[in-house]
């Protein structure tokens, strides 16, 4: 598989999209999760065609969630709290490129429930 780095065009119409800083989502996620909760990872990513922010965020008691935040709003789409298992299960290419995917697959009701 080859990966070509977006061009300028593809870049700019990406960015027009993004109101929400990658900063701000990682305190949204935070903030979702709850008291004394970390970003563990976040990453700007398409899912079911819409761009998202993703974030994994350890809560107080060191349990993974899996945060959805719009880029465009700052709203929570998602948020599922994720078991050691699937992240042994899905390793690193969840929080790599491949991170969508994981959580996809392991959380197929991620997308499907919306954020109270």
């Amino acid at each position: 598989m080859i990966w070509l780095a977006p061009g300028p065009t593809i870049a700019k119409a990406i960015a027009s999209q993004v109101h929400v800083s990658l900063d701000n989502a990682s305190i949204i996620a935070e903030k979702t999760v709850g008291a004394n909760a970390h970003v563990a990872a976040v990453r700007i990513a398409v899912v079911h065609g819409f761009l998202v922010y993703m974030a994994f965020v350890v809560d107080s008691n060191n349990n993974f969630h899996g945060v959805l935040v719009d880029s465009g709003n700052g709203k929570v789409l998602s948020s599922t709290q994720v078991s050691m298992v699937a992240l042994m299960r899905g390793g690193m290419g969840m929080m790599g490129s491949g991170m969508h995917q994981g959580v996809m697959t392991h959380y197929p009701g991620m997308m499907s429930k919306p954020h109270p």
